[in-house]
């Protein structure tokens, strides 16, 4: 699988995720904008940044999100332990139906964090990267 870095959009030869900070500008090839921090997002910052949906319990444990807030330079540490939280997380099967849904449509992964490249979206796609690496679509 080929991954490209391009402003910050991912492109895999199967499935597409762009990765956003939630107040940037929606576009008409953002697809769903899914907010994906484990804290929730009021309903007019929702509403002004066009999140389609709501997924805070794919994000982290809160007490790992608010030490990485604490810790920017962890990130490695923080990604390692975000993915074993999610490896080993209730929620397996519904991040395989994400990733399905990436290779239909655009997927766009909104985080808070102040590193465009070293923050929960970016983490959870890594994952998600992974995940695919081991699926088929049926």
């Amino acid at each position: 699988m080929v991954v490209t870095l391009v402003g910050f959009i991912w492109e895999t030869e199967l499935a597409m995720f762009k990765i956003k900070h939630f107040l940037d500008a929606s576009e008409p090839d953002d697809g769903e904008r899914i907010w994906i921090e484990p804290i929730g997002i009021t309903r007019d910052l929702r509403e002004m940044c066009k999140v389609t949906n709501v997924l805070s319990h794919y994000g982290p444990p809160v007490s790992l999100w608010e030490w990485f807030e604490k810790h920017p330079d962890g990130y490695e540490y923080f990604r390692a332990q975000y993915h074993e939280h999610l490896a080993k997380g209730p929620h397996t099967d519904a991040l395989k139906e994400l990733v399905f849904t990436a290779l239909r449509s655009n997927i766009t992964l909104l985080h808070q964090g102040d590193d465009p490249a070293r923050n929960t979206a970016t983490a959870l796609y890594e994952f998600l990267s992974e995940l695919e690496a081991y699926i088929h679509p049926e």
